[in-house]
């Protein structure tokens, strides 16, 4: 019993679409790079690098930065650096502890800058020792 020319070219075309669907699904799916394996940009204060943001904040986005700063206020999803850096930490990090006014060393990734409240935007974020 043999497949007749047509059967043939819409079982090809099914099985292709198929796998290239399968691919796409995959990549798409993928779950995204953990921080710790990224490239660290910039390590250094955060009121130090709040000046380079300001100066041109599209260069920074979606880099790693490590910045040692004073925290001066706390909520539930995260912490704010010297009044204009907030940072949200990891749902596997424990960062009840952290108190105000207390000088941290944290590890995220930038999200945005925030022209009109000057305030940059960290997430992922992870405390270094």
């Amino acid at each position: 019993m043999s497949l007749s020319k047509k059967n043939k070219i819409i079982l090809f075309v099914i099985i292709t679409g198929l796998l290239i669907g399968f691919f796409v699904y995959n990549y798409a799916m993928k779950a995204p790079a953990k921080i710790e394996t990224k490239e660290v940009v910039f390590d250094g204060f955060a009121s130090d690098f709040m000046k380079k943001v300001q100066e041109n904040a599209k260069n920074w986005q979606n880099k790693v930065v490590v910045l040692k700063g004073n925290i001066t206020s706390k909520d539930d999803k995260g912490i704010t650096l010297e009044n204009q850096i907030y940072c949200q930490f990891r749902e596997d990090v424990k960062f009840s502890t952290l108190k105000t006014n207390k000088n941290i060393i944290l590890k995220g990734r930038v999200i945005g800058y925030d022209d009109l409240l000057e305030e940059l935007k960290l997430d992922q974020c992870l405390l270094t020792p």
